[in-house]
């Protein structure tokens, strides 16, 4: 065999192997692509606010995508209009606990991290006896209490005293943060949200 017919052979072995080798790089990187498709544009998670759980950690709210969560806006220091909306919470959880789901995340966005700091939020899911499928976030600036109140139609104004004055809003978001109900007012049943949680 001459010796060009050979250096020719060689050349497109090399490019088939070259090109499995890259076959199986794409059917490699795939999977993980599957695992975290995009998020809709109508997903809260596409904010990337830094918050702090109660250890200080950072959290993304992106995080807690693959679960659906009820999530709402507090402060600590409130002593009418925020228990009620963490009670309406946890009336929302043991309504799915009798149903048997138990995947569902709470989470609390402080909109006071001046004083809600992480040992705070702590201490309060302590008093409130808060499950562990709770998370209470807070943050070292307003900005980020400022852009999920936003995307979640919560208003919120500092008053006289260190008070506020803001909205009473509970938010069921499905797995990928897109928001499908949401109760506005006190005087609604909260447990009319469980209907829109699969």
């Amino acid at each position: 065999m001459k010796l060009s017919k050979v250096l020719s052979i060689g050349i497109v072995l090399l490019m088939v192997a070259m090109a499995q080798a890259s076959d199986h790089h794409h059917h490699q990187a795939s999977p993980a692509a599957e695992k975290s498709p995009a998020l809709s544009e109508d997903s809260i998670y596409n904010l990337n606010s830094s918050l702090l759980d109660t250890d200080g950690k950072k959290v993304n709210l992106e995080s807690f995508r693959g679960k659906p969560v009820v999530i709402s806006m507090a402060y600590t220091s409130c002593v009418y209009t925020c228990p009620l909306i963490v009670a309406q919470m946890q009336q929302i959880e043991k309504a799915l606990q009798a149903k048997g789901k138990k995947d569902v995340r709470f989470v609390l966005v402080s909109f006071d991290p001046e004083k809600d700091q992480p040992a705070v939020l702590k201490a309060f899911g302590k008093k409130k006896d808060l499950s562990g499928q709770w998370s209470l976030l807070t943050s070292k600036s307003d900005k980020e209490p400022r852009e999920i109140a936003s995307v979640l139609g919560i208003k919120y104004s500092k008053v006289e005293g260190g008070d506020y004055d803001h909205s009473f809003i509970i938010t069921v978001l499905d797995a990928d943060g897109v928001p499908r109900g949401r109760q506005v007012g006190a005087a609604g049943d909260p447990k009319d949200l469980i209907k829109f949680i699969p």
